[in-house]
């Protein structure tokens, strides 16, 4: 061991006159006052006055060197105890407190040494006292910094033995029993003995005072045990009490990095540097915190400081802080920077597959991932790549196209794990990413047959399938899509009409709904009779089988079907059913109540928007005659009378309504009253529940709201709710994961852990339903100008048990009004639809607060071409947009040729709804938009974009390869290019996220 590392001890005086003896004590007392009692800061200046005229009296210099390590300065402690060894060297307390002051500058081997020498001095076990019992501390400490837990435990055993035989001991044997408790059990904390930790950390923090250092290990306990906020609480405890704790302040930032409080784990990572700036765990976090906020070039800084006390280049240690800044520099945008700092981290440790795999981002978000593929496959050199590496290297074949390559990579790395859910399901939403969703389809399934429960599973099983059919194939070619499907319906986290082209897909292999849908298997006339073929397939039992398809009765029951050749055969299932119930006569057995039932619920679902002839009106009214009758006499229409009734018309609206409710009926034919009746009768009772806001005069404001007093849209039944809600900025982080925001105001900002949300303009309430779900502890405010919306959504949200949202009548233009301001505005859909879409969004801006975030909605001009078509085709025939008038455009616009303009906006799901067939093609009023003018826009509002929410994964990734050199994918000029060359990639809407500047 060496005495050259003191501060100021080198050439300690030999000798002090009794005045300043006397006024050296009072300042040792002031500084050991202060650092005992959390008040560092303050000790400081006194304690570097000692240090220029430090003590000589052994007992003070040993009081000094416990000084110095509360201030967090273990060379000073180091030199301190040193030079009390020099003064009196047989004295066995030095020994010991120079062994820990060792130990805690990291010098173990010189540690234990000392501890060895103070041993050796108190002559015996039973001899010595407090500092007998701090050297075998001191030893276990020693041994626990070398891995010995075994040899740890046994010193802390003798140790606590020594101190128990004590009769009488004193305050600083006890404080030593204390302290040798809570390392022995720091090391059963490290064995993994949890119970006896707990015990024995119990047991230590008894002592009083209450020991910081054991309060803090304590909390590291906690944390391990999964008890985090037990943990934050005590780690705030203990570093009350000695603020310079750099591992509990570690543990500190460590617990709020893990929750999300990013802020909050920022200036925790600061204390710890302040004191410890070589902790090297606190700098990366540190560093990752403030890339993760949006503080990019903090970053950075924070990285290369970390570097600067690197003396040696070719030290390993600095790979992990070169790899870090690298993932700063890429955030910030900074390719070269980037690429530099990861290839000097490669060069000191070349098999980092985390840097391997931020190395093939870079590559990919540059435009480039043929290089990537080539630096990986060069890096492996002939050697099989580890899985992490192997990962990457299928998200840059699927970047650069390479289908077969990847194809064959994906078959690869699931065989190495073939049972493995989570390795699938990694396969699949690297396909979803680069928005190949066939490819992605077989993995997402196999992750479901290993992990049924697990909802990402079926989130990622949705966006597969969304809104496209598998192949066509033979009857029954895939059962087990079938089977997956159905299982679909039965999960929350699932939005079934996402699935609705996927099921018509397998649904229209059966040969019975075939035979429905052909052009020659439809009404030829306005007959009330059935033809032959009609009959046959009543006659040898095919449509009643119909009843038994559980996939097919869960989509009707469910979600509007949204295929043409689907509807066709479900028009004509209906008519068919109802001349048979007036013709040769359809029992009211279980079968038939069923599938008519079902029928009703998606005519219901849609509006009744299937076509219908003269002959179906004329025998409908003969049919809603027997129902009277039956009822006027006392009896019970029959049950498959009351479904078709359903089938045709809602049976709300029915004068006898009530009496049907009165009945006992059937289950499928109370779950079809329910839907048909109870739930819109308690919908009109809550509109006269709900608050007015806002008045709504403007001319343009009236005619939406009647529109949407007619029509509602849309009628849904489920949003796909997440199993639990997340924190705003996480959600946001998800969204945009390089947005660089400024370091003030905060990304994590004040008020984000329970956000005030605005959705303005919420129609049904399917986003304010989201909002409430999705963002962890958000109140929403939700306006709308249609009460009958109103009403929908607030019943829907109670069925559903959410409590956080208010609904409310209100008109956009008037809302400033109100004097309220959001954290999260929320307003897709709505703007278009007002005369000036300008003033609507000077208001949204108004209600923002100054950390706020926002969502807009507008129709693309590009994407709205189509529409456009078809509004022109609809004027030039003047259909209405009324029921019958919504018919007849549909009817027109299907027999269309297929290269026909109009004929595109059968692909909209829109198209397959009464009221959302109204909003998409025959709106009372609505406007288009560039990205141009939201360009100026956000410009002249001082709104910062932060990027568009994209249905389709596709898009960004033909984004980055467009356009590499815009990593974060935030310029609209940019976009607008895109858009041009690819006029439909926003699906007709830009869905922006801004925030205020």
């Amino acid at each position: 061991m060496t005495t050259d590392s003191a501060i100021g001890t080198a050439g300690l005086p030999t000798g002090q006159s009794g005045p300043d003896h006397q006024a050296t004590g009072q300042r040792l007392a002031q500084v050991l006052d202060l650092c005992r009692s959390g008040r560092p800061e303050e000790a400081e200046g006194p304690y570097r006055a000692l240090c220029g005229t430090p003590p000589q009296d052994p007992t003070a210099l040993l009081s000094l060197a416990d000084a110095a390590r509360i201030l967090g300065r273990p060379a000073d402690s180091v030199a301190w105890a040193e030079a009390a060894v020099r003064r009196q060297p047989d004295r066995a307390e030095g020994w010991s407190v120079l062994a820990l002051a060792f130990i805690a500058a990291g010098r173990v081997d010189d540690g234990y040494a000392a501890a060895a020498e103070a041993l050796r001095r108190t002559g015996h076990e039973a001899a010595g006292g407090a500092a007998a019992v701090q050297a075998h501390r001191a030893q276990a400490l020693a041994r626990l910094r070398r891995g010995q837990l075994a040899e740890a435990a046994a010193a802390c055993d003798t140790a606590l033995r020594l101190a128990d035989g004590a009769a009488q001991p004193a305050h600083p044997l006890r404080q030593a029993r204390a302290e040798a408790l809570g390392t022995l059990a720091l090391v059963r904390m490290l064995e993994g003995r949890v119970e006896e930790a707990e015990a024995l950390f119990r047991r230590a923090l008894s002592h009083r005072p209450v020991l910081p250092e054991i309060l803090g290990n304590h909390a590291s306990l906690l944390a391990r045990l999964g008890r985090d906020e037990e943990a934050l609480e005590q780690a705030e405890q203990a570093v009350a009490l000695r603020p310079r704790l750099a591992g509990t302040l570690h543990l500190i930032g460590t617990l709020h990095h893990r929750s999300g409080q990013l802020e909050s784990a920022i200036a925790a990572f600061h204390r710890v540097l302040a004191v410890d700036p070589g902790h090297l765990d606190a700098r990366l976090l540190l560093a990752d915190s403030l890339r993760v906020a949006g503080h990019w070039t903090e970053a950075v800084t924070v990285c290369r400081d970390g570097l600067a006390l690197i003396a040696d280049p070719d030290d390993r240690t600095r790979t992990a802080l070169l790899a870090n800044l690298g993932t700063a520099l890429q955030s910030g945008g900074d390719a070269a920077g980037a690429l530099e700092a990861y290839g000097a981290a490669l060069r000191l440790t070349p098999d980092l597959p985390e840097v391997h795999n931020n190395l093939a981002r870079l590559h990919q978000e540059t435009g480039n991932p043929d290089a990537a593929i080539e630096d990986l496959r060069r890096a492996a050199a002939g050697r099989p790549l580890p899985l992490p590496l192997r990962r990457t290297l299928l998200s840059l074949l699927i970047a650069a196209g390479r289908t077969a390559e990847a194809e064959t990579e994906a078959f690869g790395i699931a065989r190495t794990a073939p049972d493995d859910a989570e390795l699938c399901f990694g396969i699949a939403a690297l396909f979803l990413q680069g928005g190949w969703r066939d490819q992605a389809l077989p993995y997402v399934r196999k992750a479901i047959r290993l992990a049924p429960d697990m909802p990402r599973n079926w989130i990622a099983f949705v966006e597969a399938l969304r809104d496209a059919g598998p192949p066509a194939s033979g009857e029954g070619a895939d059962q087990g899509l079938r089977t997956d499907l159905l299982a679909a319906f039965e999960r929350p986290e699932v939005e079934s009409a996402g699935l609705s082209r996927a099921i018509a897909g397998v649904l229209m292999a059966s040969p019975v709904l075939k035979a429905l849908a052909a052009p020659e298997a439809g009404p030829e006339d306005d007959g009330r009779t059935l033809d032959g073929k009609s009959l046959a397939l009543l006659a040898d039992g095919s449509l009643a089988g119909l009843a038994e398809d559980a996939l097919l009765l869960a989509h009707l029951r469910a979600a509007p079907v949204c295929d043409p050749r689907l509807e066709r055969a479900l028009t004509r299932l209906r008519r068919v059913l109802m001349l048979a119930l007036t013709g040769p006569g359809l029992p009211d057995r279980p079968s038939w109540r069923t599938l008519c039932a079902a029928i009703a619920e998606q005519c219901f679902l849609n509006e009744y928007v299937f076509a219908e002839t003269d002959g179906e009106f004329q025998v409908l009214a003969v049919l809603v005659r027997a129902a009277e009758a039956a009822l006027a006499s006392g009896e019970q229409p029959p049950a498959v009378l009351v479904a078709l009734l359903g089938a045709y018309r809602p049976l709300y609206r029915w004068e006898r309504a009530e009496a049907l409710q009165a009945l006992s009926w059937p289950e499928e034919i109370a779950r079809l009253l329910n839907r048909q009746v109870v739930e819109p009768l308690a919908e009109t009772a809550i509109q006269t529940e709900l608050p007015e806001l806002t008045p709504i005069s403007h001319p343009v404001s009236v005619g939406v709201r009647a529109q949407y007093e007619e029509n509602p849209y849309p009628r849904w039944m489920n949003t796909g709710l997440l199993p639990e809600p997340m924190p705003l900025s996480r959600f946001l982080r998800a969204l945009f994961p390089h947005a660089a925001l400024p370091a003030a105001p905060a990304w994590n900002a004040p008020g984000w852990e329970a956000p005030e949300v605005l959705v303005a303009g919420c129609g049904t309430g399917r986003e304010a339903v989201w909002a409430a779900s999705t963002l962890k502890n958000a109140r929403v405010l939700a306006v709308d100008l249609s009460r009958r919306s109103l009403a929908y959504a607030t019943r829907q949200s109670r069925r559903l048990g959410l409590k956080t949202i208010e609904f409310a009548q209100a008109d956009l233009l008037e809302l400033g009004a109100l004097g309220r301001r959001f954290d999260v505005i929320h307003s897709v859909g709505v703007l278009h639809h007002m005369e000036d879409p300008m003033s609507g969004l000077r208001v949204l801006r108004g209600m923002m607060r100054p950390h706020g975030v926002m969502e807009i909605g507008f129709y693309s001009a590009a994407a709205r071409r189509p529409i456009l078509a078809a509004r022109q085709f609809i004027a030039e025939r003047g259909h209405p947009p009324t029921l019958d008038g919504i018919r007849h455009v549909r009817r027109d616009i299907l027999g269309l040729p297929d290269d026909h303009p109009a004929r595109v906006v059968v692909q909209s799901p829109d198209f397959y709804g009464t009221s959302a067939c109204r909003d998409l093609l025959m709106h009372v009023h609505e406007l288009h938009v560039t990205l141009p003018w939201l360009a100026d826009a956000l410009k002249a509002l001082k709104l910062e974009f932060l990027g568009f929410r994209l249905a389709d994964p596709a898009v960004a990734a033909l984004y980055r390869k467009r356009f590499p050199e815009d990593p974060t994918m935030t310029s609209l000029a940019r976009w607008d290019r895109l858009e041009a060359e690819h006029p439909m990639i926003f699906g007709g809407l830009y869905q922006a996220w801004v925030r205020a500047r």
